[in-house]
């Protein structure tokens, strides 16, 4: 059973967002493998904090070009979609945590290119902002 202290520790790490914070700029060091990590670390929170702001342009590992080649990974004969479970398996794996469940085109189990691109975009984007809107 926890005590009061752990609760408040948990409590705050969770409304901070700390443990993605550390998990984001982890992540980031292992693929950058920067000369400086510190002043790596340094400038990924700065732009977290210039992001914040803007609510624009979060540091993410993904850009257009990773979305795009994992699309074109599970639509390899060039089909125009994927199905539903490849859609859903993809996002998760790219790291998003939220995307929507019932995207357009579910209903006949092919989810379009610009679906997938909007949700991971959007995804990631949830995913990388672990600060606050001000």
């Amino acid at each position: 059973m926890e005590n009061p202290r752990q609760d408040e520790a948990k409590e705050y790490l969770e409304k901070h967002k700390i443990l993605e914070l550390f998990d984001n700029i982890t992540a980031s060091l292992v693929f950058q493998r920067p000369e400086n990590p510190k002043e790596f670390m340094i400038q990924e929170i700065k732009q977290l904090k210039e992001a914040r702001t803007t609510q624009m342009d979060y540091p993410c590992l993904f850009d257009d070009s990773n979305i795009m080649s994992v699309y074109g990974m599970l639509d390899p004969t060039k089909k125009g979609f994927i199905t539903l479970t490849q859609y859903k398996e993809a996002l998760t794996a790219l790291g998003c945590k939220t995307f929507d469940p019932c995207p357009v085109g579910m209903e006949f189990d092919r989810i379009s290119q610009d679906t997938f691109t909007r949700e991971a975009k959007m995804g990631l984007k949830r995913s990388s902002a672990t600060v606050a809107p001000l």
